[in-house]
């Protein structure tokens, strides 16, 4: 068998997974906004807390589809000091705590 061969079909087998894991992940998001705005409306009878329903929904639907760009940012935003007050990863500060006189322990 021919690597080539072999090599296309792994990708044609990851482009296939990666399509049918956005589909769901896409349909089951579609299903959850739009359960939380019936279930919402259901209750309440408001078009506000319907409408309010459905931004939070597409928020979390936003985060959800973004959840990698969100990840990678953190380590770009959270950079660790060089000062002598930081113990730096991978370092815990730990500090003993004696307690006062006439106190039982």
């Amino acid at each position: 068998m021919d690597v080539t061969v072999l090599a296309g079909a792994i990708d044609d087998v990851d482009q296939l997974t990666q399509k049918a894991t956005s589909l769901l992940v896409g349909s089951v998001m579609a299903f959850m906004l739009a359960a939380s705005v019936a279930v919402t409306w259901a209750k309440t009878k408001s078009v506000v807390s319907a409408g309010a329903a459905f931004i939070g929904a597409v928020a979390l639907w936003y985060a959800v589809m973004n959840a990698a760009v969100f990840r990678d940012s953190v380590g770009e935003d959270i950079a660790p000091s060089g000062s002598a007050e930081s113990a730096g990863a991978g370092h815990a500060v730990v500090q003993v705590i004696e307690p006062a006189a006439g106190e039982r322990r």
